[in-house]
């Protein structure tokens, strides 16, 4: 006999932003918090622009993003269902966003190891040894990616609670993804399909 463990339950699971001043207040609040929190600031915003899930974000490339094409590609081995490869239209907003991210190489901060040509990702970590500089398989390793963002995230809630009056306003990575299947499901009437598509989309 063989006792069946109970899944702990997501205490976001029903929670969603529906408001339109809630994805402003969400926004303007990254954005003052992207010179505390660099990277990871930027990546909860791209989060809420694609809908995808913070540990497919954190494994994009610079190479998965085409300008000319407008589109961005989502390799199966990223994905949580590992299906196929799948594509996201760039929007101006989406641009906008990806062109300041990439413009960390920029940043003396970075001191230059983002913009070097074989780094791969997105997302970069600011926790390397200077020792590790030119070691490309340092770079090219999972470890070069950014780390956690458990710091960031109370912070971000702080800030949006103060900004919003609400000392109880709630916030966490899921809720971005789950406020996609709210209001696609309900501009589409609630249509499975639809809002399965939309969840991506």
């Amino acid at each position: 006999f063989v006792k069946k463990e109970i899944r702990k339950e997501d205490p976001y699971k029903h929670v969603a932003l529906e408001k339109e001043g809630e994805f402003e207040l969400f926004w303007k609040c990254s954005e003052e918090m992207a010179k505390q929190f660099p990277m990871k600031a930027e990546l909860h915003q791209f989060m809420v622009l694609t809908a995808m899930r913070k540990t497919e974000a954190l494994r994009m490339k610079k190479d998965y993003i085409n300008f000319d094409k407008g589109k961005i590609i989502i390799p199966r081995q990223i994905s949580k269902t590992g299906y196929q490869d799948e594509e996201l239209p760039i929007t101006p907003e989406l641009e906008i966003l990806l062109r300041n991210i990439l413009d960390y190489e920029n940043d003396p901060r970075f001191q230059d190891f983002y913009r070097m040509r074989d780094f791969p990702w997105l997302f970069a970590t600011r926790r390397w040894k200077s020792e590790r500089y030119f070691k490309k398989e340092f770079r090219m390793s999972p470890e070069a990616r950014l780390g956690g963002d458990e710091k960031y995230i109370p912070e971000l809630r702080k800030l949006m609670r103060l900004r919003s009056g609400d000392p109880n306003f709630l916030y966490a990575p899921k809720i971005l993804r789950k406020s996609y299947t709210t209001l696609s499901q309900q501009i589409h009437g609630g249509r499975s399909e639809i809002t399965k598509e939309m969840t991506r989309h």
